[in-house]
């Protein structure tokens, strides 16, 4: 199994500053930010001494619970930083994006260190189409044409020109092009139209913040959709992000979650959350209807000592069958830094050597 870790920016947050969602730019400290920007750069240097495999990053806004709005910027400065690890673009968010610039930048990624990246293609949530002013009904036909027009402009040898529903250019002639072979490519989302999309066209698919049994139905759903269109995905075709406490024991483990069980949702500000509610669509998890997170706190998937996550690891392999396990680990209730840092390095001792063969 290959392990990647889950890098947001973490601005920390001074103990003052109101939980809330969209967060007053006011609030913003530049120093605060810049040190953000340093420590991606030092936590991204530690994981790839200790033998990660990637690390990930991923689009959000108007909040500093992940500082990266742009992935492909992170992106170039993480790559401008490390040798050898493998830079996952987990995101972007294709129906708030112009599909043809984001397709360039990522060729243009790839042009500047081949073989580096990781690209994932993403649906999104209710909060970040109301940050582009997105309707959300047509935020999964606009995310499915999108991708269409990546993929074609991605390999498309002649210029070409594309009247769809949502996008509509009289000509695209994509320079850079992509790497040959392409980068490893996902779709990025539980519905069963991302795990059709996927199916259709023999890219990834990329799961996250469920329990086993829903991301299992699935990627369960993906792989018979892969043996309709006459291919059977690997290992490594199924990505799955989740949130990991790892504690020296099983009962140090279950004290933090116990601290992050007591936090309160992140409030979204007034006159925001009934329209978030009111707008967001129901979540197709292959059959499952599921509406999505508005304020919530993630769901924890793994938690305990290196001898139980390493059992809930194989569980996960066996269930959801991920090869790619994207984590972001933590102590959540209390943000502190040097505390991750020791969990990380205490995962790459304990946890990481044994989950190899799974």
């Amino acid at each position: 199994m290959k392990v990647s870790y889950f890098e947001t920016g973490r601005y920390v947050v001074p103990a003052d500053m109101a939980r809330e969602w969209p967060v007053p730019p006011a609030a913003y400290d530049p120093a605060v930010g810049a040190a953000a920007c340093r420590g991606m750069v030092e936590r991204v240097q530690f994981v790839e001494r200790l033998g990660f495999d990637w690390i990930s990053v991923s689009e959000h806004h108007y909040s500093p619970r992940i500082l990266t709005p742009s992935p492909v910027v992170s992106a170039a400065w993480i790559a401008a930083h490390v040798t050898t690890i493998k830079i996952a673009l987990l995101g972007p968010i294709v129906p708030t994006s112009n599909p043809i610039r984001t397709a360039e930048e990522l060729a243009m990624l790839d042009t500047l260190a081949p073989g580096r990246f990781v690209f994932g293609l993403l649906r999104g949530t209710t909060n970040e189409y109301l940050s582009y002013d997105l309707n959300p009904a047509e935020a999964r036909e606009r995310t499915d044409e999108g991708m269409e027009l990546i993929l074609k402009a991605w390999n498309e040898p002649q210029p070409f020109g594309w009247q769809g529903r949502y996008f509509q250019y009289r000509t695209v002639s994509l320079w850079p092009r992509p790497q040959q072979p392409p980068a490893p490519t996902y779709v990025l989302g539980t519905s069963a139209q991302a795990g059709a999309f996927a199916a259709r066209h023999h890219l990834g698919l990329g799961v996250s913040y469920g329990n086993f049994d829903s991301m299992a139905r699935a990627t369960g759903y993906y792989r018979q959709q892969c043996a309709q269109y006459g291919w059977s995905p690997g290992p490594d075709d199924i990505i799955y992000r989740a949130n990991m406490i790892l504690g020296e024991t099983d009962e140090a483990a279950e004290d933090a979650l116990n601290r992050r069980d007591k936090q309160a949702p992140f409030p979204v500000r007034a006159g925001l959350r009934d329209a978030l509610i009111a707008a967001d669509t129901t979540r197709n998890i292959a059959g499952q209807t599921q509406r999505a997170n508005v304020g919530g706190v993630l769901p924890i998937s793994f938690c305990g000592g290196p001898d139980r996550v390493v059992d809930q690891i194989r569980r996960a392999r066996e269930q959801i069958g991920v090869g790619v396990l994207d984590v972001s680990l933590t102590d959540p209730g209390t943000g502190d830094m040097d505390a991750m840092m020791e969990g990380l390095d205490l995962f790459s001792r304990t946890v990481l050597p044994r989950i190899r063969e799974i």
